[in-house]
């Protein structure tokens, strides 16, 4: 039986790479399941002991497709900067061409929390999110009826009530969604500066024996502080790919 020549290897490498990229792509899309665990062993041979040059266009094309922003395996291990690592083995005219994001992002350790510590937390910060909504709204409808004041709530609890409901919604769609994006990151660390800034600004009147409810914004920036720090340890940039 004839071996296969040095050229069939190189050749039958990159296209094992080629259709793992391209089935990134379709994962992305939502048209196919990616095969995380085979993906992160090539990149990690690749990074480990070099390859063809071919295999640099197919890396760079898979790095700048942005399919491998939150894509881990098993151990947490992250894709993109496996490809990142990989790339700069092969030390190609494409390594070349790496971005600062690139090369930090490649120097970044592959730890991360697994994925659903990230369902958990965003779960949470759903829940505290509508928390402060039903309190914000609910709490101060009881009180009102209770002492026969005006049902209408201050501007205050009103934006209180606003910005939970945001928050929870933010939060429900990582729930559901398949993964964050950059515009999701920074909409929970906005949302949450919010909540405090609102607590913030009540607290002369909580020290003058104010209503304790104005400490409810925190049941939403808490978790949504949380999330965002767990999200961004993922591997999500606070920017999206150029």
């Amino acid at each position: 039986m004839l071996e296969p020549s040095q050229s069939d290897l190189t050749a039958m490498e990159v296209a094992t790479l080629r259709g793992l990229a391209e089935q990134a792509v379709l994962a992305h899309q939502g048209e196919t399941t990616l095969d995380v665990e085979t993906l992160s062993t090539r990149l990690r041979d690749v990074a480990h002991r070099g390859g063809p040059p071919e295999l640099g266009a197919v890396l760079w094309d898979l790095l700048h497709s942005g399919t491998l922003t939150t894509v881990r395996d098993r151990k947490g291990r992250s894709c993109r900067t496996l490809a990142v690592q990989a790339l700069l083995k092969l030390d190609g005219p494409e390594a070349r061409r790496l971005t600062t994001e690139d090369l930090t992002f490649g120097r970044t350790p592959a730890l991360a929390p697994p994925r659903w510590v990230l369902v958990v937390s965003a779960a949470l910060t759903t829940m505290g999110g509508f928390g402060t909504l039903v309190v914000s709204l609910g709490g101060h409808i009881m009180f009102s009826l209770a002492v026969h004041r005006s049902l209408i709530p201050p501007f205050t609890l009103l934006l209180t009530a606003l910005t939970g409901g945001l928050t929870a919604w933010r939060a429900l769609k990582l729930v559901l969604a398949p993964e964050a994006r950059p515009a999701d990151l920074r909409a929970l660390l906005l949302l949450a500066a919010m909540s405090a800034l609102l607590v913030g600004l009540e607290i002369p009147a909580l020290l003058k024996g104010g209503p304790e409810a104005l400490l409810f914004p925190l049941l939403a920036a808490f978790p949504a502080t949380v999330t965002a720090v767990f999200y961004r340890a993922s591997g999500v940039p606070f920017r999206d790919n150029a």
